[in-house]
């Protein structure tokens, strides 16, 4: 009869007990809001962050939805950046003179217009930036903005 009303107690204990030890940010509703109360609570760490920059720049161009929970230590610029900058290791000339210009952090970008201003050599630094209505733009080392779509 002991260890019944013992076990009982228990029981009944344990989601009281529950809810007592469980951490306040658990009570946020939205998953953006809850992550950026844990992260307060325990801040994640420079490689965390260091990963997470590393992500979003890897993932720069990509039609594939973005992660909408993003680390609260992170600069507004590493979230999702608004620019990358890298040296062209190829060009290759497709059908009707459409230029693919692969980079030296493993990007592929194919550009989108047929015009063929803005001659682009292997080894030149270039811009890729976010363009108008987001769309993307690779502009040269002299200046000149080419219309491109992340291939790979």
């Amino acid at each position: 009869m002991r260890y019944f009303l013992l076990s009982l107690l228990l029981l009944l204990a344990s989601p009281v007990t529950a809810q007592q030890n469980s951490h306040h940010c658990a009570t946020v509703p939205e998953a953006a809001a809850r992550l950026l109360c844990y992260d307060k609570a325990y801040p994640p760490s420079p490689e965390v962050l260091e990963a997470a920059t590393a992500r979003a720049r890897a993932d720069f161009g990509l039609s594939t939805p973005r992660d909408p929970l993003r680390n609260a230590g992170q600069a507004g610029g590493e979230e999702a950046p608004e620019r990358i900058e890298s040296r062209v290791i190829k060009v290759d000339y497709g059908r009707g003179g459409q230029r693919n210009f692969t980079l030296e952090n493993g990007q592929v970008w194919m550009q989108t217009e047929a015009r063929s201003s803005g001659h682009v050599r292997v080894d030149e630094r270039v811009e890729v930036r976010i363009g108008i209505m987001g769309g993307y733009q690779l502009i040269t080392s002299a200046g000149v903005a080419l219309r491109v779509r992340r291939a790979r």
